[in-house]
């Protein structure tokens, strides 16, 4: 893909995220905005503001993405069913999706899903299957099952149509902080929530600095922007176990690289830090992946104190046994 492309691409993405701020009202949240107290942070001065994604139907910024992409659906098609593979949260997202339309709905997920996910995603009504630990196994299975029954397959991340929903979530935070923020703080897994939310901060906040955050040990975007090709990483690990793809989309890809992201990666001691803090200081129960946009400004970020930060807070499915285990850890 071409430069001109990618930015075509762009474009066409915060379009359709205008669009889909309509299908999705009604059903799904506006979020609440929270600011951080300075106090939590190693800069007080910094201004820095929640998209409490945590709040949304289903625990996480994953139905936007999944409700959209079934409401395009459903005035192209009469699909027979839908089924996606998932860490867990697009799987939950997906099957409660489906289950307003009464659609039958199966989830391919990996056997170390957390048991908060699955729960959901079982009363739902939809079939849940568990293979191995990885992205690829999980989309090969989804694929096999997708011939047998002449299901559609919805992506987790790698299509306009999640991006384009998962965007509407800047379009809400500029509406609702009354300006545009200086910057935007994204976690990255599949890419389609940073994808998403960058194709809507370049056209919609073009001054706005989009930072992308990943778990050390689940760099594949920062790997590619290192090297300047799509890479992948072939063993993920972190507590951020909605992080863990081995790859972004390469479509998100194309997304991130044109524009013009900045990369950090964080350790798994930090996020459970930031997990702390976000628990014992400001009162938001968020899980590991949730936090992680937001670990650099709860432990190391020094900016300039005129700024506005916005930071997505991506989720809070989490079992609390797993939470508590966590949290005291040190």
């Amino acid at each position: 893909m071409s430069n001109e492309q990618a930015w075509q691409r762009i474009r066409d993405i915060a379009d359709l995220a205008v669009g889909a701020r309509s299908r999705i009202a009604g059903t799904l949240l506006q979020t609440p905005l929270r600011r951080v107290l300075p106090n939590s942070m190693p800069d007080q001065g910094l201004e820095v503001w929640l998209k409490m994604e945590c709040c949304q139907v289903s625990g996480s910024f994953k139905a936007r993405g999944a409700t959209h992409f079934l409401s395009r659906l459903m005035e192209e098609s009469a699909p027979r069913g839908v089924i996606t593979y998932s860490s867990g949260n697009h799987g939950r997202a997906l099957s409660e999706a489906a289950a307003r339309l009464d659609l039958p709905a199966a989830v391919v997920a990996p056997s170390t899903i957390d048991a908060v996910k699955a729960e959901a995603v079982r009363g739902a009504g939809a079939e849940l299957v568990l293979v191995g630990p990885t992205t690829d196994e999980r989309r090969q299975k989804a694929e096999e099952m997708s011939q047998e029954r002449d299901w559609v397959i919805v992506p987790p991340f790698d299509h306009d149509w999640i991006m384009a929903g998962q965007g509407t979530i800047v379009l809400e935070a500029i509406e609702q902080l009354g300006k545009t923020p200086d910057h935007l703080w994204l976690p990255v897994g599949g890419g389609g929530l940073s994808a998403g939310c960058a194709a809507v901060a370049r056209i919609h906040a073009p001054e706005c600095q989009i930072h992308v955050v990943e778990p050390e040990g689940s760099d594949a975007l920062a790997r590619s922007l290192d090297a300047g090709e799509h890479l992948r990483c072939e063993s993920p690990q972190s507590e951020a176990d909605g992080l863990l793809p081995q790859s972004v989309g390469l479509g998100n890809w194309q997304v991130l690289s044109t524009a013009g992201v900045i990369s950090h990666r964080i350790s798994d001691s930090d996020l459970l830090s930031s997990l702390r803090i976000l628990q014992h200081q400001n009162g938001v129960g968020a899980e590991p992946s949730g936090v992680c946009s937001v670990t650099p400004l709860l432990t190391s970020y020094v900016g300039e104190s005129s700024e506005t930060h916005v930071a997505v807070v991506s989720g809070g499915n989490v079992a609390r046994d797993r939470l508590q285990r966590l949290l005291a850890s040190s």
